[in-house]
């Protein structure tokens, strides 16, 4: 009996090569990074593709399905390194800030995570990958399991808020803006968040609140499996 496609982007199985949706995904992304997603039309794709907007439904059956398309590209700009003798929380540390860049590589695409699954086949490769380190380290199917989504969820909403506070190519003007309203703020209304408003955009760097965060998933994932 044939494999039930669950409508992820090409299902689990190889798709024979239509037109190529690997390249309509490629020239969709290409569209996103250069015009932001808010510019982004299918009729403007099949331009690029040098095609009439009725052929691309003959290889993706709507937009959603194109995102989804879109996203495992992406996703499978991340590196992950085969033969590495490093310890099971600096492979993940790795992962996350290798996927991060990614992201924030693509800011427009990023926009299109929230409320998708991404299991396509690069979607799977990197969740095989982080769930094969973590049980290789000795965590159980239940740990290993959880790992996967936190980090996976902690990576892209930590990505995606940082697009929003200014990263990717507007970056200089958005996080100027952001740091002057925070602190025009009126402190008797706001003394909270005006006290600390150079520490929420300031040095050292979005980075370092990332990779604070990151270590404190890690650290309680090992905590988890030592109990």
């Amino acid at each position: 009996m044939a494999r039930q496609d669950p409508g992820f982007p090409g299902g689990i199985e190889e798709a024979e090569p239509r037109l190529d949706r690997a390249q309509i995904a490629q020239a969709a992304l290409d569209l996103l990074d250069e015009h932001g997603f808010d510019a982004f039309s299918m009729r403007k794709l099949a331009v690029a593709l040098d095609i009439k907007s009725p052929s691309l439904y003959w290889h993706v059956r709507s937009k959603d399905e194109l995102f989804d398309l879109l996203i495992d590209v992406v996703l499978g700009k991340c590196r992950l390194p085969a033969d590495d003798e490093r310890p099971w929380s600096e492979r993940l540390a790795g992962i996350g800030l290798e996927l991060r860049q990614v992201l924030l590589a693509h800011p427009a695409a990023t926009r299109l995570l929230p409320g998708r699954v991404p299991f396509g086949p690069n979607g799977l490769r990197l969740a095989d990958h982080i769930i094969g380190i973590l049980r290789q380290a000795g965590f159980d199917n239940r740990l290993a399991g959880y790992g996967y989504l936190l980090l996976l969820f902690y990576v892209t909403g930590f990505a995606g808020q940082e697009i929003a506070f200014g990263k990717g190519p507007d970056n200089p003007t958005r996080l100027a803006q952001i740091t002057r309203f925070l602190r025009e703020l009126p402190a008797d209304r706001y003394p909270h968040v005006t006290a600390v408003a150079d520490e929420l955009t300031g040095a050292p760097g979005l980075t370092r609140r990332f990779e604070l965060g990151l270590a404190g998933i890690l650290n309680e994932l090992d905590r988890e499996r030592r109990a």
